[in-house]
């Protein structure tokens, strides 16, 4: 059955730090140096919606880059991911200056608590109108486990596993606030329904989180759920919880052969959800002259990269 629909969705990677996804790229002339106020951001969420991108995405690692050396003093030194800020303070930020753009963050599911992720996401939810995403990540590398206090990063099925439960704990609170819980009957001073707030009482294998949950239940219910999926595990979690899922294909014949593997996993528990998305990403240099795009391709040689990465892709 052909497309009616050949519109591309556009998301706009982006990262709470110096540079772009390519580390050079703070060494451009035309690049802004103010990375640490909020105009910078704010700067490229009106661009983004003036521009028709339907939502700015912020990747995250929880510590400064140190495998090269053992050490952070060579990545300090040529600002390589040499800021990492919080990402969700950020996001707010551009919300205020945004009507349309959507605008999702990453959080990891290793190293925080689902009841505190759960709040954040929820809020911001509410005050962003329906514009929130998050992008569900196991953090993967021992510096982020030092940064914790952990001596030793979690296996790569147990950080599978952790993630599974943290997504029940999570959506778990999310629904126990009804969707008419609230009366904000001033007159016969009776604000909400108890009877329609719930405690989770959850326990498990990683959590124990009993609730009830502070924050009520927005109109849509929760923020839009991404997920990166490439491994078999990580596409079955995907599958299980995701509603955007970014995928990486080095070629369209790589990516014909495994867009089934992907989609298979969500067949397994029946059809596709309505408004499934996978999103594969495309690295964009733009230019007017052809003289001007071979002199900034050099300069990108040169200076290891500068451009934005954008996800995008016909609706499927």
């Amino acid at each position: 059955m052909p497309f009616r629909n050949r519109m591309m969705t556009l998301i706009a990677f982006l990262q709470a730090q110096n540079c772009s996804n390519l580390p050079g790229s703070w060494r451009h002339p035309s690049t802004m140096s103010d990375f640490l106020t909020p105009e910078y951001y704010q700067r490229i969420a009106r661009t983004l919606e003036e521009g028709k991108i339907q939502m700015a995405f912020f990747d995250d690692r929880l510590a400064l880059p140190d495998l090269y050396t053992g050490h952070h003093a060579e990545a300090v030194a040529a600002g390589v991911r040499a800021v990492k800020m919080d990402p969700s303070t950020i996001l707010m930020t551009m919300g205020m200056v945004t009507q349309r753009l959507g605008l999702g963050v990453t959080y990891s599911t290793t190293y925080y608590e689902p009841f505190h992720v759960a709040r954040l996401f929820a809020t911001m939810d509410l005050m962003l109108k329906g514009r929130a995403a998050w992008n569900i990540v196991r953090s993967l590398n021992k510096a982020e486990a030092a940064n914790f206090g952990r001596d030793e990063h979690m296996g790569h099925d147990a950080r599978y596993d952790r993630a599974d439960e943290f997504m029940e704990v999570v959506l778990g609170h999310w629904n126990t606030w009804e969707d008419d819980a609230l009366i904000l009957d001033k007159a016969n001073n009776r604000f909400a329904d108890p009877a329609k707030v719930h405690r989770l009482d959850h326990a498990g294998q990683y959590f124990r989180s009993r609730g009830p949950f502070s924050v009520p239940r927005s109109p849509q219910a929760h923020p839009v759920l991404i997920q990166a999926a490439q491994s078999g595990r990580g596409q079955a979690f995907a599958a299980k919880w995701a509603e955007v899922v970014f995928v990486i294909y080095h070629s369209l014949q790589d990516g014909t052969r495994s867009m089934p593997r992907s989609k298979r996993p969500s067949r397994l528990r029946g059809a596709i959800p309505p408004g499934f998305m996978w999103r594969p990403p495309v690295m964009s240099v733009s230019g007017k002259p052809r003289r001007w795009r071979r002199k900034n391709a050099r300069l990108s040689r040169r200076r290891r990269g500068m451009w934005m990465l954008l996800s995008c892709s016909p609706k499927c």
